[in-house]
């Protein structure tokens, strides 16, 4: 992705909020991403505290050193919710999204722009219907398993979608 410069005018508190409770769920120090990302220590945390300029290009390289959803840290702006950002960063939900939706423009091109937003609106309710209906059925699912057992857990976290990445040709 180039680097595109973007002023978050009231979103950097959002922005930080993400930043710091992505870093803090991954179980990282600011110091390991700041490694990851090829910055020096302070100038990370200024950049994980709104402080810095921030861009596309380093929330992407931010994503990519916390293994999290570089849309979904964006998005986090316009929603007014840090916690999205966190819900999305094992699934890459909003990554996936935007990588379909380049597949279908890829497929369809400016015809595109023949498509009418009630349709738009249509399809994405069933899709998000039908999204909604399978976190219902895995939570059934789980408190199955879960029921009668006395001690055990599982970790959510581990059956998080790893290394899925764009692949560049």
């Amino acid at each position: 992705m180039d680097s595109v410069s973007a002023r978050f005018a009231n979103g950097g508190d959002t922005l930080a909020a993400a930043f710091r409770k992505i870093r803090r769920e991954r179980g990282l120090r600011t110091a390991e991403v700041a490694q990851r990302m090829g910055m020096a220590l302070r100038s990370y945390e200024n950049f994980e505290a709104g402080r810095s300029r921030l861009d596309i290009a380093r929330i992407c390289e931010f994503a990519e050193a916390t293994d999290s959803d570089p849309f979904a840290i964006l998005f986090s702006v316009p929603f007014r919710s840090s916690e999205f950002a966190v819900a999305c960063a094992d699934t890459k939900l909003v990554y996936i999204m935007m990588m379909l939706l380049e597949t279908f423009f890829e497929e369809h091109g400016r015809d595109i722009a023949l498509l009418e937003p009630p349709n738009l609106i249509g399809g994405f309710e069933r899709v998000f219907k039908d999204l909604g209906a399978k976190l219902r059925e895995n939570e059934t699912t789980l408190s199955r398993f879960f029921e009668g057992r006395q001690g055990n857990s599982i970790s959510l976290g581990n059956l998080s979608v790893r290394g899925l990445r764009k692949k560049r040709g």
